[in-house]
């Protein structure tokens, strides 16, 4: 049986949220894996004890420390350095897993012959209630309704279409995909990467619950209010991440039409906006909009979207 590695980064986790989620780590019906954890927080390093007391049947390792924090992304980095799996699993400290979701994910990389493997997800609360069943079957998005061998890699670049906790991928490839780009997370770089490389599947079963609480509520917003912050933190770091890729990845099909859109983004220029706007919907309407709104109007949406969460 092939060996699947998955890979673990907590920083200053909620100990119950975190037993939970190790917990579906150690049920998982698939036998050959081993979790690897890394734990990227200075100051207030996680307990150890927690991993001996939850992880009874599955074999795991906790990597060394290090003397700064990595971050989000470069902690995934260098726990994938360190894997050794025929597969890799990305995931999260506060999320709970299907008990077949490896299985599952395994026996789809195999049958379709594919890089890597998206699942549907459902969506549960701080106290573990199922808010939603199906992220798919209840958004109209792209980024959530794509389908197996669809070449999503470009418009991938933009909007991420599948978060790190539902992806399963072949472990030379992720291997082969570092160092991870610097302006963008593990997942979007991993899937367009893949798209690059080969082929990808989409595995149409909610196999893992994404938590929902107050301290990992992200979105286009967060950490953003004025104009100039969303231009500095989202645009530009957009543009610098096609460019690397573009440059990882010279003969990729769809190259030259990401860059002319990722610099319309960074120059405000509407009819190139509206021109590959087939690229990301969202985001050329909300940046048109942007474009035509004066600052202090931004800031006073941004205030009362914030109150709302």
């Amino acid at each position: 049986m092939e060996k699947v590695s998955v890979l673990l980064s907590v920083y200053r986790p909620n100990q119950k949220y975190l037993e939970e989620q190790l917990a579906s780590l150690d049920n998982q019906t698939y036998e050959n894996m081993e979790i690897l954890i890394f734990d990227d927080c200075v100051k207030e390093r996680c307990s150890k004890e927690i991993f001996e007391r939850c992880l009874k049947k599955k074999p795991y390792r906790i990597l060394p420390y290090k003397e700064k924090n990595l971050g989000y992304t470069k902690a995934f980095e260098y726990l994938t350095e360190n894997s050794d799996g025929d597969y890799i699993a990305f995931c999260d400290q506060d999320d709970v897993w299907h008990k077949e979701k490896i299985e599952k994910c395994v026996n789809c990389l195999n049958k379709d012959e594919t890089l890597l493997v998206a699942t549907d997800r459902s969506i549960i609360d701080e106290k573990g209630e199922l808010i939603c069943s199906s992220v798919r079957h209840t958004s109209h998005s792209a980024t959530e309704t794509w389908n197996t061998y669809e070449d999503i890699g470009i418009p991938n670049l933009f909007m991420c279409y599948s978060p790190g906790m539902s992806l399963v991928a072949r472990g030379d490839f992720v291997r082969s995909t570092v160092p991870f780009s610097i302006h963008t997370g593990h997942d979007k770089w991993v899937i367009s990467c893949a798209c690059a490389m080969g082929r990808v599947s989409y595995l149409d079963q909610p196999l893992a619950a994404y938590r929902r609480h107050g301290k990992n509520v992200s979105g286009v917003l967060a950490g953003i209010h004025c104009k100039k912050d969303y231009q500095e933190k989202r645009v530009v770091p957009n543009l610098k991440l096609v460019q690397e890729f573009i440059k990882r990845y010279p003969e990729y099909k769809g190259n030259q039409v990401a860059l002319a859109f990722a610099r319309a983004r960074v120059k405000h220029n509407i009819p190139k906006l509206i021109k590959y706007r087939h690229l990301s919907p969202d985001i050329a309407k909300f940046e048109i909009l942007l474009a035509l709104m004066p600052d202090f109007v931004m800031k006073i949406c941004i205030r009362i979207l914030q109150r709302k969460k």
